[in-house]
């Protein structure tokens, strides 16, 4: 079950992953969700392997030692469980790729935690606008508009009167 959910066979797929909003919106499974079903250690198991992979991948000088990506896997599996596997998927492509800056030769764990919290953030944020959106989009629907309705409905009585 762990190579379905390990970084290379995600990222061989994440070239599909073309924004936040399709990561965010793809059929994977959450961290949080993970851990119901597997268990705590699994899921920061998984999380190390990620971290193990960006360690790997970008080839530093001065990678994480094998304790900080444990600490590293535990903060992410912690505060970011609501992120789903494809989330993982495009934030680690986002990083390999620069987008979130130069690493000068070297990974922490307060440099990843930032990167999560830079991508969760503007992952709520779409989320909001999202939501807001649907919101508005159902509440301007006829049949679903229950005050004009209501209106419609009381017009119609007082003119049989």
């Amino acid at each position: 079950m762990l190579a379905v959910y390990s970084p290379v066979n995600c990222m061989l797929h994440a070239g599909k992953l073309t924004s936040i909003d399709v990561a965010m919106n793809a059929p994977a499974p959450t961290l949080g969700t993970i851990q119901r079903e597997k268990s705590r250690d699994f899921t920061i198991g998984l999380v190390m392997g990620w971290l193990v992979y960006l360690n790997d991948i970008l080839n530093l000088n001065k990678p994480m030692s094998e304790d900080q990506i444990e600490l590293c896997a535990i903060e992410v599996t912690d505060e970011f469980y609501s992120l789903k596997i494809s989330d993982l998927a495009f934030l680690f492509r986002k990083i390999i790729a620069g987008h979130y800056g130069e690493f000068y030769e070297s990974l922490s764990i307060s440099k990843v935690l930032t990167f999560f919290r830079d991508y969760f953030e503007e992952r709520c944020r779409l989320a909001e606008k999202q939501a807001l959106r649907h919101h508005a989009d159902f509440a301007s629907r006829d049949e679903f508009n229950y005050s004009r309705n209501f209106q419609r409905i009381w017009t119609a009585k007082s003119k049989k009167s």
